[in-house]
C-alpha cells in the first residue's frame, strides 16, 4: 500500500485507495461494483470501509460520504448528481425510468 494522503483541512489521513472508494461510492457504485472496478475482493472493500469509518468517525456509508464531501476529500465536481438507484424502476423496453409518486 502507498503512503497515506492528508486530505482536506481536517488532517484526516486516508490512503489513495480509500479516497477512490469514497469517490465511487459517492457516485452510486455498490460494494460489488467498487470491488470489480478497483480489482479487489469484496472482503477487501469491506475492510477499507471499516478503516474509513474509523478514520472519519463515521457510522455508516452515507455518513462517511457526507463527511468526505464536507472535509474536501471528495470534491463536488467529482460527484455525478443523480437520483439513487433505488428510485428507479426497470423498464425493459426503454431501460431505467424514474419512479413517480402515485396520484391519490
Amino acid at each position: 500500500m502507498t503512503a497515506p494522503v492528508q486530505a482536506g483541512p481536517s488532517s484526516v489521513h486516508l490512503f489513495p485507495q480509500h479516497i477512490e472508494l469514497l469517490r465511487l461510492a459517492a457516485n452510486g457504485a455498490t460494494n460489488a461494483e467498487i470491488a470489480e472496478q478497483l480489482f479487489l475482493s469484496i472482503n477487501t472493500v469491506n475492510d477499507y470501509w471499516r478503516e474509513i469509518y474509523r478514520r472519519l468517525g463515521a457510522k455508516n456509508k452515507p455518513n462517511a460520504i457526507a463527511m468526505a464531501c464536507v472535509r474536501g476529500i471528495v470534491r463536488p465536481d467529482e460527484v455525478e448528481l443523480r437520483a439513487p438507484r433505488w428510485q428507479y424502476e426497470s423498464n425493459r423496453s426503454t431501460g431505467l425510468t424514474v419512479r413517480r409518486k402515485r396520484a391519490s
